[in-house]
């Protein structure tokens, strides 16, 4: 609670919420929601499920943590769900509440379906999505940090568990999604096919590309050039993480690749909490313990004043050496600015990027006039 904070030595004037994940989407929902804004001065949302259903996607898991339903629409996509897996199957809805009343929650929570997904109840949450629209009062007016893994979507990617003998196959199998369109994705000639003579990789990293940006990267970057170009937020900065220590690899995908960061190796959903936290899972070489270190020091930074940017004079005191010579050689992590961003790519080194795959996103419908326009 915000009283017991100064009895922890904390201030609570300078409280910035932070999440990954599932936790990136309650961040987001957080800056919309009425009963939270004022008690936090800052947010960090890593990672977020943002996307929203598109190539025929349509439960899509990335739109239950941007798009904010009635409570009509949840009950119509899991309400008969869940009362028929409980067996709560009485004609009247009372009779099948009260039914369900008597399950156990764990129980509930194993079923094929159940009610994950924000609910506009007017109190909480009142807004289809966060409104980035300009500064307003739905929307807390707060510096923010977004960003993502540089693969997070080979996460959720399914990797055929036979060998595939076409592109378009691969696709379709990885991606759930027909044959149409996975035809779509090739004809677009945006997400480019690398022949290494692995078909079934090969056309799994083209959708391991295509699923990090349609449910990650497209909002997540609308979203910060959005409140930049409107001023939803005083600063909105974002980055893509492109070195990571394990992670969700629902796929096993890692082995022997991952234990060497200076080969190519996804960079998978889940990896980028120690960035955030310090924690080292493993060393794998002298440049991921300096990427910890400089990484905490960026996230430290911004909770301390709004801004990634250490300072050096307290970075120098730290001897860690290798983050003043990485701060000093690239300089400030600057706010998004305009459509080309800019955004921090967090490795060790670090470098600066203009927006990752724009024409992509434009492609997948998450046109950046989406936000500006407010969703419209």
């Amino acid at each position: 609670m915000i009283q017991n904070i100064a009895s922890f030595g904390g201030d609570p004037k300078r409280i910035t919420i932070a999440g990954e994940s599932a936790g990136a989407g309650a961040i987001r929902t957080l800056l919309g929601s009425p009963q939270a804004i004022g008690k936090f001065q800052g947010a960090i949302a890593m990672s977020n499920l943002g996307g929203g259903a598109t190539l025929g996607l349509s439960s899509d898991e990335g739109t239950t943590y941007s798009a904010y339903l009635t409570p009509a629409e949840s009950y119509a996509i899991a309400g008969q769900q869940i009362f028929k897996s409980a067996g709560c199957n009485q004609t009247s809805v009372n009779d099948q509440i009260d039914c369900l009343k008597k399950v156990d929650a764990a129980r509930i929570l194993s079923y094929d379906t159940v009610a994950k997904y924000v609910v506009q109840d007017g109190h909480y949450v009142n807004t289809p999505h966060l409104n980035v629209v300009g500064r307003n009062n739905n929307t807390a007016y707060v510096p923010v940090i977004f960003g993502h893994t540089a693969d997070d979507g080979a996460s959720f990617s399914i990797y055929p568990s036979k060998p595939v003998a076409s592109q378009k196959e691969g696709i379709q199998a990885a991606l759930d999604i027909s044959e149409y369109n996975a035809q779509r994705i090739i004809d677009s000639g945006l997400f480019p096919y690398y022949d290494t003579g692995n078909v079934t990789l090969d056309s799994f990293n083209v959708s391991a590309r295509v699923a990090t940006d349609k449910t990650f990267r497209c909002i997540e970057q609308a979203t910060v050039y959005a409140a930049a170009k409107t001023g939803a937020f005083p600063r909105a900065y974002f980055y893509q993480l492109d070195r990571t220590i394990d992670g969700f690899d629902r796929n096993k995908l890692g082995g022997p690749k991952n234990d060497d960061p200076n080969q190519p190796y996804f960079r998978l959903h889940g990896g980028d909490i120690p960035s955030l936290l310090g924690g080292m899972p493993r060393l794998r070489d002298a440049n991921d313990l300096y990427y910890v270190q400089l990484t905490t020091a960026y996230f430290g930074a911004f909770i301390k004043t709004g801004r990634p940017t250490p300072d050096l004079r307290l970075q120098t005191l730290t001897e860690y050496d290798k983050v003043v010579e990485a701060l000093v050689k690239t300089g400030e992590w600057v706010p998004v600015t305009d459509e080309n961003g800019p955004i921090r790519k967090l490795n060790y080194p670090p470098s600066s990027s203009t927006f990752v795959d724009v024409p992509q996103c434009n492609w997948l419908n998450y046109t950046l006039n989406y936000y500006i326009n407010g969703g419209r």
